[in-house]
This record gives structure tokens, sequence and C-alpha cells, in this order.
């Protein structure tokens, strides 16, 4: 693999841990606070940590790239690729409730919305689509890695049409209270949504769960040493907020019918403007804020 394949596998992995800090090959010993660079060290230099988000890393020796630190994520528990029975359920057990709640509302699973050129609208194929009071509403049960172009392509396609859009992450168990890393397009999602996303686990049935990502600490150690010119430094002895591992903090759960509403979401453009939300119609929980 060459340095540039290298570099450009590097990059896009860090976009999708939401963290650059460990691109330059460097990571810093969680005992000693001190700077190892990977080209040059071994795992018995560690344990390490990310000197920009703050979680740990590990040390990657590799026969076919360069050595290089990558991110230790812990991840919600996502359907696996190919996981299709779970996300077949997920899919079943929302419209079949929604079908009975609304039995006019003519909800279906798959149901094609053709393209309209004259309009430049896509074509579309909506996980669940029906009608609550007449109003037309799309979920989409985000089961495989949408890039976040994709997300924003059928988010605008729908509210074009004057389709509100759900999107929900499955998982195949339930999200503990422990801290993890978001994704990527969860993280998305959490933006979408005034900072929650929408979660499902096989327990839920037709419910859902909303979580805020709160803020996870880690310690670091202080620690002391004389550098190389004999001056003596000193450096730790403080929480600091990790940078993408998150706390989650959950909200009630939500009927999908009764625990959300139409609303018009502004354009929103954060630090990264690649991310930028644009304005749509969203299906947006009725709840008041829970976390701190």
């Amino acid at each position: 693999m060459s340095s540039f394949e290298d570099s450009e596998n590097n990059l896009r992995a860090a976009e999708e841990v939401g963290c650059f800090g460990l691109v330059g090959g460097a990571a810093k010993n969680i005992r000693t606070n001190k700077t190892h660079y990977a080209i040059n060290s071994s795992r018995s230099d560690g344990p390490f940590y990310c000197g920009s988000c703050f979680s740990d890393a590990v040390l990657k020796k590799c026969s076919e790239k360069r050595d290089h630190f990558a991110h230790k994520t812990p991840l919600t528990p996502v359907l696996p690729k190919g996981e299709s029975e779970l996300h077949q359920k997920c899919k079943e057990v929302i419209c079949d409730h929604l079908s009975g709640i609304f039995p006019h509302g003519n909800w279906a699973t798959e149901r094609p919305i053709e393209k309209n050129k004259l309009k430049k609208l896509t074509a579309l194929r909506p996980d669940i689509s029906g009608r609550i009071e007449e109003k037309p509403l799309a979920i989409e049960i985000q089961a495989s890695s949408l890039t976040i172009p994709e997300i924003i392509k059928r988010t605008k396609s729908y509210s074009r049409r004057k389709i509100a859009i759900l999107w929900v992450v499955p998982l195949s168990e339930e999200l503990k209270k422990t801290p993890f890393r978001p994704r990527l397009y969860e993280r998305y999602f959490h933006s979408i949504y005034y900072g929650r996303a929408y979660y499902w686990w096989p327990a839920l049935g037709e419910k859902l769960v909303p979580v805020h990502y709160g803020v996870s600490k880690r310690h670091i150690d202080l620690s002391s040493w004389y550098d190389e010119s004999g001056s003596y430094q000193e450096a730790g002895g403080y929480d600091k907020p990790y940078k993408v591992i998150k706390a989650p903090e959950c909200g009630a759960k939500l009927n999908i019918e009764t625990g959300f509403k139409f609303h018009s979401r502004d354009e929103f453009t954060p630090d990264n403007e690649r991310k930028s939300v644009p304005a749509c119609i969203t299906w947006q929980d009725t709840l008041t804020q829970w976390w701190a």
C-alpha cells in the first residue's frame, strides 16, 4: 500500500471516529503523559491515549502499511452487516403497530417513491411510510453505514416532497449506560434532532428511546519528569472531557404516534460545514430537555 493510500485510509478512519489526533502517528503514555511515535514504539511502551480526544489508543504494527496508533473504540451494538432478520423485525413491528393505530394511513414497508425529473426529485424507497392525520411520514431504519452526503440527499428529497423524516438506529441489544463512541452517522442524526438520536432494540417492541450524548471524562494522572535539557516537567492531575466518547443519557421510551410531532427544522451549520443539516421536515419528539 502506498503512503498516499495509507494517509487517505487514516483520514477516513479519523473522520469516522470523530478525532484526528492520531493521524500524525503519535500518542501519549497514560502513566507518564510522554509522547510516543508509532514508528519507534512497542506495545510495552503503553498503555497509550490520544492527546486530542483523551480516549484510549492502541499501537498497530502492520506489515502492509505504516505503523500507527488507532483509537480503541467502544461502539454501539448496531446490527452487523447482513443481519437482515432483526432489521426486518424492526420494520414489521413498527409498521404493523402504526397500521393498527392509523388503519387509513396506508402504511407499508419498502414502498417505492418514483423520481420526478421535472422537480429534480430522486427516487426513494423508505423502510416504512404512511400518513398520520393526513400528513406523510417516512421512517428510515438505519442498519448500514450510509455516508453523510447520502443522508443529506435523502433528507432533502423527503422534505421537498413535504414528507417528514424519522431516522432510527437499530441495535442488536439494549444500549448500556457505559460511555461509548457514536459513529459518524449517529452523531449526524444527533445534530438533526437537536441533541438526541433515536434508538430501537428488540425488547422495545414498537417504541423508541431518544438518547442524548452527554459528557464523559477520563482522569489524567499527575506525572513529572526531566526532559533532555534537564528541565523539570509536570503534567496531568485533572479530569478531562473526552472529545468524542459520550455518556448516553436516555429519555423516556416513546410511542411513535404520540411522542412525536411534525417539525420544520431550520438549516444548521456546525463547525464542520460538510456536516451541515439542511432545512427539512422532521418527526421530532415532544420531550422537554432531560439532560443537564
